[in-house]
C-alpha cells in the first residue's frame, strides 16, 4: 500500500518562492490565487532581527474534513493517500475551504470551483517528482512513500524530530516540518494587521491584536497571501431567512395546538415559514459559484455532509409548511391535527442543522460551540414571533395571541442575551483561536455590530419595550429582526477572522 507524503526541512528553506512559481507554471493557476507557497515572518529587532520562513501546501490530511464536508464527493481520498478534488463534481459552495483547518484550497477564478494542491499527481503517476520538489534549490522538500522504510522521506522522519500543523485538530496531516518554531506553525502568535492595502482595500485575516509584553519584538507577518473569507452576506441572510420560516412555522403549530387559532396561526403563519423556505433555499443557491449545478447536492449527494442533509430537512420543512398551509381550505383540514407534530418537529430540525454545518467548518473555532444549535432556536423562536407580530395588525389577531407572541419574543429574546452571556463571561475560550475571533468583536472591529446591534438594540431595547410598552411591540420585533440580522452578521464574519495559514 502507498501513502505518500512530505517532509520539509525548515533549516534549508531561503525563501526563494522557487516551489510557488514551478506550481502556477505546473498546473496553470491563475493570478491572485495560489496551491502552495512560502509565508515569511519577521521578529526580533536590529541587529537581532531574524526572518522564518514557512512554506505551506495541502497536508493530505488522513481524516480529510474537506471531504467529509463536500456535498458532491467532488474531494475525495484516493489510494495512495493523496486527497483529489474533480472540479467537474464542485458546485462550488467553498464549504470545503470552511473546513481545512489550514486553508489550502480557494476557487479558481477561471472555473468557478475548489482548488487546491494534490502533490503533483499528474507526474507522480508518470514517474515524476512534484513540480515544488524538482525546482528547490536547497532539497528542503523531500517527498516519498511513508509505508517505504527504505525511501528517502522514511529516513529523514527517522533521524529528525518533526512537526505538524494543528495535530489537536486530529487530521491527521501528512506534511511534516523539521525544526518548525511556534512563531510559523501557529498562526496566531504572528501579529498582523487586520486591514491591509495593496493597490485595494482589502480584508485580511485578524492576528494577535496587541504585542504581548512579555515578547516585547513578537513575531511579525511578513509575507502570507491574501485570502476572501467564503462565506459572507448571503450565508448572513440565510440564516435570518432561515430563522423567520422555521420559527413562524413552529410557533403556529404550537399556538394552534394550546387553543390560539386564527388566521396568524392557521394561514399568516404557515405561508410566512413556507415564503421564507424559498427565499432560504434561493439564497443558497445564489451563494454558490455554480448555482446551475444546486440539484447535485440532492442527485450527487454525499451523506456525510450537512449541507446534504440540510438540503433535505429544509424540503421536508417546507413541505410540511405547505400542508399546514392547504389544511385551511376545504376537505384538507383533516390534515391538520396529524401535522401538528411533524410541524414542531421538523422547523427544529431545520434550525438546528445548520449549527452542525458550521461545526463541520474545523477551521473556525468559533463555530465549534456545542451552544449554537440551542442559540439558533432561539434566534428562529425570537425572528418567527417578532415576523408574526408585525403581521398580526392585518388579521386582527386577537389579545390572547399577540399576548403569547410578545411572551415568545420576549423569553427567545432572554435566552439569547443569556447564551451569550453563558459562552462569553461564564466560560474561558478553548483555544486561542476561538480567543481572538471573540475579541474582534467584543473590543475589536465588529464590536459596534456585537454591542449596539445584536446586544442593545436587538436584545435589550426590544425587552424593555415588550415590558413596558406593550403597543409597541411592533417597535420590539422590527428592533428584534435587525438585531438578529447583526448577530448573524457578527458570527459569520468574526469566525472567518483568524489566520489559519
Amino acid at each position: 500500500m502507498t501513502s505518500y507524503a512530505f517532509a520539509i526541512d525548515l533549516r534549508r528553506c531561503i525563501g526563494c518562492h522557487a516551489c510557488t512559481i514551478a506550481c502556477k507554471a505546473e498546473h496553470a493557476v491563475p493570478l491572485g490565487v495560489s496551491r502552495c507557497w512560502v509565508k515569511s515572518v519577521e521578529r526580533g529587532s536590529f541587529p537581532d532581527a531574524q526572518r522564518l520562513f514557512f512554506p505551506v501546501l495541502c497536508n493530505q490530511c488522513e481524516a480529510a474534513p474537506c471531504a467529509a464536508v463536500c456535498p458532491t464527493e467532488a474531494l475525495y481520498r484516493r489510494g495512495d493517500g493523496i486527497v483529489e478534488l474533480d472540479g467537474e463534481r464542485c458546485i462550488g459552495c467553498r464549504s470545503c475551504m470552511q473546513a481545512c483547518p489550514y486553508d489550502q484550497l480557494f476557487v479558481d477564478p477561471d472555473t468557478r470551483t475548489a482548488e487546491k494542491c494534490n502533490f503533483c499527481a499528474n507526474r507522480i503517476e508518470t514517474g515524476l517528482l512534484p513540480a515544488c520538489v524538482s525546482v528547490c534549490p536547497t532539497q528542503c522538500r523531500v517527498f516519498g512513500d511513508l509505508e517505504d522504510p527504505a525511501s528517502q522521506l522514511a529516513g529523514v522522519l527517522r533521524a529528525h524530530a518533526t512537526r505538524v500543523r494543528k495535530p489537536e485538530k486530529g487530521t491527521r496531516p501528512r506534511v511534516f516540518y523539521v525544526s518548525a518554531e511556534d512563531d510559523v506553525i501557529v498562526p496566531e502568535l504572528s501579529v498582523r494587521p487586520f486591514r491591509y492595502k495593496e493597490g485595494q482595500v482589502r480584508w485580511r485575516p485578524v492576528g494577535a491584536l496587541r504585542e504581548d509584553p512579555a515578547r516585547p519584538a513578537a513575531a511579525r507577518v511578513d509575507y502570507d497571501v491574501p485570502h476572501a473569507k467564503p462565506w459572507h452576506g448571503l450565508v448572513v441572510a440565510y440564516l435570518l431567512a432561515k430563522g423567520v420560516s422555521t420559527g413562524a412555522l413552529f410557533l403556529s403549530a404550537l399556538f394552534w395546538l394550546l387553543g390560539l387559532r386564527g388566521a396568524l396561526t392557521e394561514r399568516i403563519g404557515p405561508a410566512l415559514a413556507l415564503a421564507f423556505a424559498g427565499i432560504t433555499a434561493g439564497l443558497l443557491v445564489l451563494d454558490l459559484e455554480r448555482p446551475e449545478r444546486f440539484l447535485w447536492v440532492l442527485t450527487r449527494r454525499q451523506p456525510r455532509s450537512w449541507l446534504v442533509r440540510g438540503a433535505f430537512l429544509l424540503t421536508a420543512h417546507a413541505a410540511v409548511a405547505g400542508l399546514w398551509l392547504a389544511g385551511s381550505f376545504g376537505a384538507a383540514a383533516r390534515l391538520r391535527p396529524w401535522l401538528a407534530v411533524p410541524a414542531l418537529v421538523m422547523p427544529v430540525l431545520a434550525t438546528v442543522f445548520t449549527s452542525f454545518l458550521f461545526a463541520q467548518g474545523r477551521g473556525r473555532d468559533l463555530w465549534q460551540s456545542r451552544a449554537s444549535a440551542f442559540d439558533l432556536l432561539a434566534q428562529a423562536l425570537a425572528a418567527g414571533a417578532a415576523a408574526l407580530l408585525l403581521l398580526a395588525p392585518a388579521v386582527a389577531a386577537d389579545d390572547s395571541l399577540l399576548f403569547a407572541l410578545r411572551a415568545a419574543l420576549a423569553a427567545a429574546l432572554a435566552a439569547h442575551l443569556l447564551l451569550l452571556t453563558g459562552e462569553h463571561a461564564l466560560r474561558r475560550s478553548p483555544t486561542p483561536h476561538h480567543a481572538l475571533a471573540v475579541t474582534t468583536y467584543l473590543r475589536g472591529p465588529f464590536a459596534r455590530a456585537f454591542w449596539g446591534g445584536a446586544v442593545v438594540a436587538g436584545g435589550v431595547a426590544p425587552l424593555v419595550l415588550l415590558a413596558l410598552a406593550p403597543a409597541a411591540a411592533a417597535a420590539a420585533a422590527a428592533l428584534a429582526l435587525a438585531g438578529a440580522l447583526a448577530w448573524e452578521y457578527v458570527w459569520v464574519e468574526a469566525g472567518q477572522s483568524v489566520p489559519l495559514s
